[in-house]
């Protein structure tokens, strides 16, 4: 084993952010002390730990297999060190927290805000990714719990709590184009959308592969967007100008329905609600700051199937 400690740490590091830099800021030290520490724990083990890409530094296979078990170790200790803080109050810690742009807009931001506010010296750190991605970054050990929407592929060893309701609804603009969508008031019939111009999400995120689970339960196979986009900013964007209707979560269309600038669609199946879904290990022990700051949560949540208050003092 390895005598020198902080070489590991070093290591995890450099893995986490990518880069000889951002691991120099994160520990305080300088970047050379960085490169030379990598250095030593390659050659202590006899194997190369990182390969450079134009994009910053990357793991080998070999890294890849280290991490993974390094990566563990490190947030066990981490969540020790945090226990014993305990003892004397939040004093200090770190709050390690995934999650979507949708998720933290609209449901931890406010949580997050006051949390801040009440204790100041725990150090935020919030990853901000796709839910795939989330829950990779809360297996391998780089935050404590997450926030994703569904639907999400989960382990045995995942516990999820759904937090809040959403709703994915179909909007367009006042154009004339789509007024055929609204004909005679009646709810648009889901097998004639693919007569208009539809804009969605990129294939693969959580939001896409509801909507479209939902369609092929409704019987229509072939529902194919005319444009997909990366984020639900430029989806609004898109659909604002015309260009075409689009499945959004409602909370991110509610300005513009309000002002009338977008049309909420009635279809005839209409997209079932689904949930926000706070997730974590149930193995791995909570250190004090994330214990906290999840109480908070579920304070403020009712569980659906049960319809009473929940257990606040998580565990």
């Amino acid at each position: 084993m390895i005598d020198n400690l902080s070489l590991y740490k070093i290591f995890i590091e450099v893995a986490r952010s990518g880069s000889i830099s951002g691991a120099a800021r994160r520990l305080y030290v300088t970047q050379p002390a960085v490169s030379n520490g990598v250095a030593q724990l390659e050659s202590a083990l006899g194997t190369m730990l990182f390969f450079r890409t134009s994009r910053g530094i990357n793991l080998t296979p070999e890294g890849e297999l280290l991490y993974g078990y390094i990566s563990s170790a490190f947030t066990n200790i981490e969540a020790g060190e945090d226990k014993l803080r305990e003892i004397s109050g939040l004093s200090g810690g770190v709050l390690r927290i995934g999650a979507s742009d949708m998720t933290l807009e609209f449901f931890l931001l406010d949580y997050i805000e006051r949390f801040n506010e009440e204790y100041p010296k725990i150090k935020l750190s919030i990853t901000n990714n796709s839910t795939s991605e989330t829950l990779k970054a809360l297996r391998s050990g780089q935050i404590d719990f997450c926030v994703i929407s569904e639907p999400a592929e989960l382990e045995s060893d995942v516990e999820a709590i759904p937090v809040r309701t959403i709703n994915d609804i179909l909007v367009c603009s006042q154009s004339k184009k789509f007024d055929g969508l609204f004909k005679d008031g009646q709810a648009a019939d889901v097998v004639r959308l693919a007569d208009y111009p539809l804009i969605m999400l990129d294939r693969g995120t959580s939001t896409r592969k509801y909507i479209e689970a939902h369609f092929r339960k409704s019987g229509v196979h072939d529902l194919e967007p005319s444009i997909e986009l990366a984020q639900n900013d430029l989806v609004l964007q898109f659909a604002l100008r015309g260009i075409g209707a689009a499945f959004i979560v409602e909370d991110f269309a509610r300005t513009y329905l309000e002002s009338g600038e977008l049309r909420k669609v009635r279809l005839n199946k209409p997209i079932p609600p689904r949930q926000f879904l706070l997730t974590r290990l149930k193995k791995i022990p909570l250190s004090a700051a994330p214990k906290r700051f999840i109480s908070e949560i579920l304070a403020d949540v009712k569980l659906p199937d049960s319809g009473s208050e929940p257990n606040t003092e998580y565990n």
